[in-house]
């Protein structure tokens, strides 16, 4: 009797095993995998360029300084950089939401309504050139589409506010000239 016991318990938990591996398999199915938009890391990158509209900004780098052309008096803000290199460069891209042309404007990701992204690696190299748009439905994230590619792409991180071609955006704010800081000073004396 014993024997039968043991061997039905056996049954039992095999038939358990194969129900759970059967399910983690099924699960497995449903998850989202997440793929990297960028593959460069922060020392990789040389330049970037971004468009929004008809303004476009480009930030190069000089050994270890970051400047932007025609604004070479003003100093790049390093909170923004960093924040930059921190979310926007490693950010990945998860569900497939669109692969129709038509259906761009409705994610922002057509020519006229997204930002566009270009990054560069340290051999003058285009490295990744994107279209970002804003979510509608999930301010968390972003839709993302790679330029000459028909899919967008849902990313796991918002990184459409960071992108900005917008000099005061991402430069420190021209010193006040000598005259309005002696005027400023006698009239706070007074």
């Amino acid at each position: 009797m014993k024997s039968k016991q043991w061997r039905n318990i056996g049954i039992f938990l095999a038939v358990l095993v194969v129900i759970y591996l059967f399910t983690r398999m099924q699960e497995g199915r449903y998850r989202a995998s997440a793929d990297e938009v960028f593959e460069l890391e922060k020392d990789d990158v040389s330049r970037f360029v971004m468009q929004e509209g008809d303004r476009t900004i480009e930030l190069m780098r000089y050994d270890t300084l970051w400047v932007v052309p025609g604004f070479e008096n003003r100093k790049v803000r390093e909170w923004r950089l960093n924040n930059f290199f921190n979310t926007v460069l490693p950010v990945e891209r998860e569900s497939m939401i669109s692969d129709i042309p038509e259906k761009w404007g409705t994610y922002g990701v057509d020519d006229s309504s997204g930002r566009h992204l270009q990054v560069y690696d340290m051999g003058g190299d285009l490295a990744g050139d994107v279209v970002v748009g804003q979510s509608t439905t999930n301010w968390q994230s972003s839709h993302i589409r790679m330029a000459g590619e028909d899919e967008v792409f849902l990313t796991r991180k918002s990184i459409y506010h960071m992108i900005s071609a917008d000099t005061s955006f991402w430069l420190e704010p021209l010193p006040e000239p000598e005259e309005e800081k002696e005027e400023a000073e006698e009239a706070e004396e007074e």
